[in-house]
């Protein structure tokens, strides 16, 4: 049936030119005119470009011509972008077609391309409704519309009304304990009754449901006669499930709103999906080349059973030849793989031994790794020695010679594995890290395109706002510092001006501590003058008063003095009377006040140190007293020179006397004047001090104010950080969306690294082990021993480890032979010794010869990399079994004693 379906092509404008050749033939915010061809969801119109891109654009018709800007290119390989529009170049005349999103009630009338039914809704405008037939009555959505035709998706609850959607959901129903249930896996949901512990279900595990460790979780429907509840049951794969695969699983533990469970039994496969199995198997076969035989004259007559023969034509029956050589049949050749992997497996949760032979280029390197990795596995690869099993005693013997730097190559080795190891696991981890941020950076910038698509003007705003405050908040802050530093300068000038009159009062202080002083001696030498001159004056009166009344006055010296002193001590009344000479203290001020006179050109008018006690004033007195007795009774009065001669200096002293007296007043007028100028400076020190708290005062409030906007400041900052790594966000998100790589590539990236960089510096100079073994040895010697080691290293290298065997546990071994032309020896000793063997053999073989065949391409690297992977995969898998079945029953008996 032709259906009137039209594809509608986008105008263009004329100056916008698109090349496929580009990745992106257009650019974010390039503007071009378009004509709207089709509806989407959340009815937006979908114009479709020639070069294979898909614009979305909002709030326009079908058919409408727009001038569009774009906004977002989604990306390259779907090649959807979204636009904006700028204004209307034509509308389209409104129609009576359906909306997205709308229900309609109809009935199928024709059937479509692929299953799909067909209605005719108006005049050229249908409605296509995928997996549907004539005749159905159902209820439908509209899911995308275009300008001649729509897409409609059948509704939940119109199942019941179409008996053929009916039978072929019956075949999909579930049991649950017996019950008969509608399951239908809808988005990973499943309909079921109320769940308890040990209820078991049969379903299909849903290929979209999402996996977390070792758990599939499922969405899953509990229908009640009250209420419906959904449940997530987490169901722990194993058995070899996959998803899609069809299940039994049994309910372990219930929660309010989830259930764990575990599979039971896993449904065989169909014959579909084994045909298909075995379809994609063949052909990983084909890659690898295991297809391709030796020449047609060397073929064996005993493998034309697995070579392809002809069914059609003349040569039927006969072998399908190619470029001269026998095509291997890779059906059989799977069969027999399976079969002899199956065994091998079988023989390794045995705990046998496997003997890896392969000494042909193409195998040598292949058969040594996959030997060393499955750890209880020996191997040769160089050459069959005669008797390599059946003498094995001689074997034993070179062996011996060799082992001890085998065991060191293998130390060595094991730590640099040991050290690549360690640098492989930081890489993983630093890999692992990388891809948990990139992925929580994508989460991030998917809420923030949610929150910019919800307010795309608050985003700015708030940006704007952010700014402005920060500005201020600057300017407060210069203010603010401005401020502080005028008053530090204010603040230093007066402390500066402070230390000045600090300094100027000390000075002060100390002219008047030197005045005072200076004063107090000058009235002590006042008083003392003023002693002496009243002395002086009481002699002279003495010798007037002893002319006038005709006494005669002797001045004689002192010794003569001593000695009429001594003499008139007996005599009562004597005529004859002396005038005692003062005191020592006042003698010596009466010489130093003479002496003074000759020295006053050198300007050294100070006495010697005398105190003017009371004591002093005293005998002054007492010898003025005695002066007075004298001149009253004695005739002839008889006194020192030293006091004679005094009485002429008395003119002196009355003028020392005046000289002292103006000294005192100067220096009493001084003192004043200083003690005001202190008063002044301490009232003006008084007065900075003053200034000084209060401008402290001040710079400790704006300090206080300074922290409080420096932490705004600093909250600000955060903010503006904030958005500006939300804007840096954006801009890396298209790039982002590549990072969160799968593990697997990951793993291969690091593995590409690691040979890349970190192999080549790992390499250990092995011959550094034979020279430090032949040291103490000659050249030639060393020489001699070297290449002899090196040679049996080569033979037995990896027949070391069964050193420790004897002739029982060797024929015990299972044989993996490559090439068996080329390995008859072995063959044949293996056939002595009674060891089983899997052989993969190619045409010019004989099957006959092994336990287990493999027939396949013994020459191609990659035909036998196939193979030995496939055994290395299932040995290590039965290994692991056979570790977990020893352990477990280890731990019985443990618990059994």
């Amino acid at each position: 049936m032709k259906t009137n379906i039209k594809k509608t092509k986008s105008s263009i404008s004329k100056n916008m030119k698109l090349s496929n050749k580009q990745s992106v033939p257009f650019n974010i915010g390039e503007i071009f005119a378009v004509k709207v061809s089709a509806l989407g969801f959340k009815n937006l119109g979908l114009a479709e470009l020639p070069n294979g891109y898909t614009i979305a654009i909002p709030n326009v018709n079908l058919g409408d011509e727009v001038r569009i800007q774009v906004e977002t290119i989604i990306s390259e390989k779907t090649k959807y972008a979204t636009a904006k529009v700028l204004n209307f170049i034509k509308k389209a005349k409104k129609t009576t077609i359906p909306r997205i999103g709308e229900i309609l009630e109809i009935t199928i009338t024709k059937t479509g391309p692929k299953g799909s039914g067909l209605v005719q809704l108006f005049e050229n405008f249908t409605l296509i409704v995928p997996k549907t037939s004539v005749g159905d009555q159902l209820k439908v959505k509209v899911t995308r519309i275009k300008s001649n035709y729509a897409f409609a998706k059948t509704m939940s609850d119109t199942i019941d009304k179409n008996p053929k959607i009916q039978n072929s959901f019956e075949q999909h129903r579930t049991v649950i304990d017996g019950h008969k249930l509608s399951a239908q896996n809808i988005s990973n949901e499943i309909i079921a009754p109320t769940l308890s512990v040990g209820s078991k279900i049969n379903l299909i595990l849903p290929k979209s449901a999402k996996s977390y460790s070792n758990y599939v979780i499922v969405k899953l429907n509990t229908n009640n006669e009250n209420f419906s509840k959904k449940l997530h049951v987490f169901i722990k794969m194993g058995l070899g499930a996959q998803l899609g695969d069809s299940v039994r699983i049994k309910i372990m533990k219930t929660g309010s709103n989830f259930a764990v469970a575990k599979i039971l039994k896993v449904a065989p496969m169909g014959k579909y999906q084994k045909h298909l199995l075995a379809k994609n198997s063949v052909k990983k076969m084909i890659r690898t080349g295991m297809h391709f035989g030796e020449k047609t004259i060397r073929c064996h007559a005993n493998m034309r059973k697995f070579v392809w023969q002809r069914k059609k034509g003349k040569n039927q029956n006969r072998p399908l030849i190619k470029r001269g050589r026998h095509l291997i049949n890779l059906l059989k050749t799977r069969r027999c793989l399976t079969k002899a992997l199956k065994q091998l497996a079988k023989y390794a949760a045995k705990g046998r031994t496997f003997l890896f032979v392969g000494t042909k280029k193409s195998a040598a390197a292949l058969i040594a790794r996959t030997a060393m990795l499955t750890k209880t596995s020996f191997f040769v690869n160089t050459r069959w020695l005669g008797g390599m099993l059946t003498n094995w005693k001689t074997i034993l013997k070179s062996i011996a010679q060799v082992r001890p730097i085998l065991q060191e190559k293998q130390r060595i080795i094991k730590k640099i594995l040991e050290k690549r190891q360690k640098i492989k696991t930081r890489l993983m981890k630093k890999v692992n890290l990388l891809r948990k941020r990139s992925q929580k950076l994508m989460t991030k910038g998917k809420f923030l395109i949610a929150r910019i698509k919800n307010n795309k003007n608050g985003f700015i705003e708030n940006s704007q706002k952010l700014v402005y405050k920060k500005t201020q908040l600057v300017k407060k802050n210069e203010n603010l510092i401005q401020k502080y530093t005028q008053l530090k300068l204010k603040n230093k000038q007066f402390v500066e001006q402070n230390q000045q009159y600090r300094n100027i009062g000390n000075l002060l202080i100390e002219q008047k501590n030197t005045l005072s002083r200076q004063l107090r001696k000058d009235r002590a030498k006042l008083l003392q003058f003023t002693q002496l001159f009243s002395i002086g004056q009481q002699l002279i009166s003495l010798k007037k008063t002893s002319h006038e009344k005709g006494k005669q006055v002797l001045a004689i010296s002192y010794a003569q003095f001593t000695k009429l002193l001594k003499q008139n001590e007996g005599l009562a009344d004597s005529a004859l009377c002396a005038v005692p000479n003062p005191p020592k203290q006042v003698l010596n001020t009466i010489i130093n006040s003479m002496t003074m006179k000759y020295d006053m050109s050198n300007e050294q008018f100070s006495l010697p140190a005398s105190n003017s006690s009371k004591a002093e004033r005293a005998i002054n007195s007492v010898f003025s007293a005695v002066v007075s007795d004298i001149s009253q009774n004695a005739n002839t009065i008889v006194l020192s020179k030293l006091l004679n001669k005094f009485t002429r200096f008395l003119p002196f002293i009355q003028l020392y006397i005046k000289t002292l007296i103006l000294r005192i007043e100067n220096n009493q007028t001084l003192l004043t004047n200083v003690h005001r100028n202190i008063q002044t400076i301490r009232t003006k020190v008084d007065a900075y001090e003053t200034k000084i708290r209060k401008i402290g005062a001040q710079l400790r409030l704006i300090k206080t104010k300074l922290l409080t906007e420096q932490k705004n400041l600093l909250k600000l900052k955060i903010k503006l950080k904030k958005l500006a790594s939300e804007q840096r966000l954006l801009k890396f998100l298209p790039k982002l969306r590549y990072l969160p790589t799968p593990k697997t590539l990951m793993s291969e990236t690091v593995q590409i690294l690691m040979k890349k960089f970190v192999d080549p510096k790992m390499s250990y100079p092995m011959d550094q082990i034979y020279d430090d073994k032949l040291k103490f040895t000659s050249k030639k010697i060393a020489a001699a021993r070297k290449q002899k080691w090196q040679r049996l290293e080569k033979y037995f290298g990896g027949l070391t480890k069964m050193a420790k065997m004897n002739k029982k546990q060797i024929s015990s071994n299972i044989a993996i032979i490559i090439g068996q032309q080329e390995e008859m020896n072995a063959v044949r000793e293996c056939q002595k010794l009674g060891i089983k063997m899997f052989t993969l053999v190619d045409t010019n073989c004989n099957p006959r010869l092994a336990d287990h065949v493999i027939p396949a391409n013994d020459d191609s690297r990659n035909s036998v990399k196939f193979v030995l992977g496939e055994m290395l995969t299932r040995i290590r898998l039965a290994q692991k079994l056979r570790k977990k079945i020893l352990s477990r029953r280890i731990r019985k008996y443990s618990t059994n004693k």
